[in-house]
């Protein structure tokens, strides 16, 4: 069952590797990207070690259901509150900008209100699947992209238009001070972790064996990716104009051609193999913020041939949520938004170290008078 930590993590991390995130990077190019992206790698792996050594205390045990356990019900209300509007969120960026990439890369001319409902017709169903059935979708689509994305890997690095001596240039700006937005972005690739706050109540017979080994693996992984988001871009396309890129991976991408391959241009690969991913982000992100939201606010009677229809009500409210933002956003401000979300991130799980410590407290207490 170990595996299924490394999950919730490499699919954060594999699914911000073409949003948002390296937009950011190259923004702050001469702003000390390098030395941010080196010092979220420490910040991101003890994140990592603190969720997981939380949940290990609490063997099969949700955060719902222990701040329900050992915090007033004035105060879990609208901490729960929060995480499900920060889920929410999350899921957000990740359909929306997936919505404007297929807008601009593969179907121009189709609407995008019609593009959205496709995703969400799909994740709707998903969503509402048990929280082990959600663990089982993520293996099954992993197990097909993780030798993909070595091999674009492997095919960027190896490419004969891949230069150094542009890596090199963006080296040249690591002493610069480190850029906020940059850091809080990078960390945010290694908060898949989070999601435990729901999916802890699969693991009820296992716990997470926490080691310097699991430890390296994830520093070694999450590393690599977070620094090839950086680094082949620039050594495909150049130092001087990354930052104009709309959608970097997208475009660089685009500069890999397999010469033997029934498909020439490894974009359409990259594309679909994407897709996939986004997909599971997204499923796993409003697996989550549904969790969340049930438990705040659940109508006991609201039945229709004994299925409740509450969760509907929560789908219904993503539905419009969606649609709205999908509307009256364009990629600009959806840019500056997500800005935004990032850099609200890391106070945000600060706050939650802070919560967690709170809720051993209080446990260590009850087992005592007990």
């Amino acid at each position: 069952m170990n595996r299924y930590y490394y999950y919730l993590i490499f699919v954060n991390l594999i699914a911000n590797m073409i949003s948002a995130v390296p937009k950011i990077f190259f923004l702050n190019k001469e702003n000390g990207t390098s030395f941010s992206l080196l010092l979220s790698l420490p910040a991101g792996l003890l994140s990592v070690y603190l969720f997981i050594r939380f949940f290990n205390s609490f063997q099969g045990k949700d955060l719902s259901e222990l701040l329900k356990q050992y915090v007033s019900k004035r105060i879990y209300l609208p901490i729960l509150s929060l995480l499900s509007i920060t889920w929410l969120g999350a899921g957000l960026i990740t359909l929306i900008t997936f919505t404007f990439m297929i807008k601009r890369f593969l179907t121009p001319d189709m609407s995008i209100i019609l593009i959205a409902c496709l995703f969400l017709i799909f994740i709707s169903y998903g969503i509402l699947m048990h929280t082990r059935s959600v663990l089982y979708t993520v293996e099954t689509v992993l197990i097909f992209s993780i030798p993909l994305i070595a091999f674009i890997f492997f095919k960027a690095y190896s490419s004969p238009n891949f230069m150094w001596d542009y890596v090199g240039v963006a080296v040249m700006y690591s002493n610069r001070w480190p850029s906020y937005s940059v850091f809080s972005a990078a960390l945010y690739c290694f908060l898949g972790i989070a999601n435990l706050i729901v999916f802890n109540r699969a693991f009820k017979k296992v716990k997470f064996q926490l080691s310097w080994k699991s430890m390296l693996v994830i520093g070694i992984v999450g590393s690599l990716t977070i620094i090839s988001t950086y680094v082949i871009p620039i050594g495909l396309n150049g130092f001087e104009k990354i930052d104009h890129l709309v959608y970097p991976g997208i475009t660089t991408s685009d500069t890999l051609r397999m010469k033997f391959g029934v498909i020439e241009r490894v974009m359409f690969i990259f594309f679909m193999f994407f897709l996939a991913v986004t997909f599971i982000s997204l499923l796993i992100h409003w697996h989550v913020a549904l969790e969340l939201c049930k438990n705040i606010f659940w109508l006991e009677k609201f039945n229709w041939k004994k299925t409740n229809l509450t969760p509907f009500i929560y789908i219904g409210f993503f539905w419009i949520v969606t649609l709205f933002l999908t509307t009256h956003l364009n990629e600009y401000t959806l840019l500056i938004y997500t800005k935004y979300f990032f850099n609200c991130l890391p106070p945000f799980f600060l706050f939650m170290f802070i919560l967690f410590w709170y809720v051993r407290r209080r446990a260590k207490q009850h087992e005592e008078t007990v």
